[in-house]
């Protein structure tokens, strides 16, 4: 078994993370004005996810048993969630980079299409299952991106559901469902973690990149109920709840920016006192660090969408400076991934003795 062939057989499913990330740094380069770099961006996003895809489908050909141990896992099994979001994700490059509508319709209906069997598998099996994990080693930041998937799901079809038929309205209405969906499971799910940090000793090793998925969560809702504000005016039965809608998208927006500094601390608490490594090297490249450049970059299309859907022209200070943030946070992350594909393909190269 050759470098490539082991690293696809242990592949993260969280990995899709790489595409959403890079995804939304390409919809936040868009929005605000550099729209050269988004545009380059998108194609390099399309050539991610193509490679990862076939990954996963080799995986699941080859190596079904690992990938099926890793569904059934507390700890991995959420992972698989980012397989929606990213298709999501991708969807929406494909309207904003070209208004390419047939392909983000391809896009959401792969994605509910995993949705439903990701979702509804996952769940059953932590149902049945009599291998039933302790809440302090079963969940984590990682199960948020459940949420992120389902809000998602409502973005993507708010951003095109004037094109998909004569009924269309069905599918806002479906759109308005994830929506208050995706709030309720982040009031479930947000709960248990905070009593989980709060009220169990939490190792440094374990406060990882995935938390700041606590922040992209809220991140993502506000960009979903944005998006049903602006595309959904002429609807009666959004007209009806846009003043709950909007109180809605702010409320999570705030719950987001508050996230932000603790989440500051708690990184420097976690390796400048804790001391744990920053991963720097091919060696230490950590992939799970794209689920922090992923709420980076969806805080700034979020608070771009929110001061729009809101009419609070000051707002979009935040996202202009913020893009920088989120930009510096992408690069250093993918000089690490480049350095490890690079050390992967020069010992696949490498003649065996």
């Amino acid at each position: 078994m050759n470098a490539l062939q082991q690293r696809i057989k242990v592949l993260l499913p969280a990995y899709f993370a790489m595409v959403m990330a890079t995804g939304i740094i390409s919809i936040a380069c868009l929005l605000v004005g550099f729209s050269l770099l988004g545009q380059l961006l998108f194609y390099v996003n399309l050539i991610f996810a193509t490679g990862l895809l076939g990954a996963f489908l080799y995986r699941f050909v080859v190596y079904r048993k690992e990938l099926i141990k890793d569904f059934k896992s507390y700890q991995r099994g959420p992972g698989f969630f980012t397989l929606v979001a990213a298709l999501c994700i991708i969807g929406n490059q494909f309207v904003l980079f070209g208004g390419y509508i047939g392909m983000a319709v391809s896009m959401l209906a792969l994605a509910t299409l995993f949705w439903f069997v990701i979702g509804y598998g996952f769940f059953f099996n932590i149902t049945v299952t009599d291998d039933k994990k302790p809440l302090k080693d079963g969940i984590n930041g990682t199960w948020l991106v459940i949420i992120v998937s389902i809000q998602g799901l409502s973005g993507l079809i708010s951003l095109i559901w004037e094109h998909l038929d004569r009924k269309a309205e069905v599918y806002l209405f479906v759109a308005l469902c994830l929506f208050l969906l995706g709030c309720v499971f982040y009031i479930y799910f947000m709960s248990l973690i905070i009593y989980r940090i709060s009220f169990f000793p939490l190792n440094a090793m374990e406060f990882g990149a995935p938390y700041w998925i606590n922040m992209g969560a809220t991140a993502i809702s506000t960009l979903s109920g944005s998006l049903l504000i602006l595309h959904g005016q002429d609807i009666y039965f959004l007209h009806e709840v846009r003043p709950f809608l909007k109180g809605f998208v702010l409320l999570f927006w705030a719950a987001g920016t508050w996230w932000i500094p603790l989440l500051l601390l708690l990184g420097a608490w976690r390796h400048l006192i804790k001391k744990v490594k920053v991963p720097t090297t091919a060696d230490g490249y950590d992939p799970t660090y794209w689920a922090m450049v992923f709420p980076l970059g969806m805080y700034v299309v979020s608070t771009w969408r929110l001061s729009e859907a809101l009419q609070i022209s000051f707002l979009k200070i935040v996202p202009t400076g913020f893009i920088y943030v989120a930009l510096f946070a992408w690069a250093a992350v993918m000089i690490g991934f480049i350095r490890q594909a690079y050390r992967i393909f020069i010992q696949h190269r490498m003649p065996k003795p």
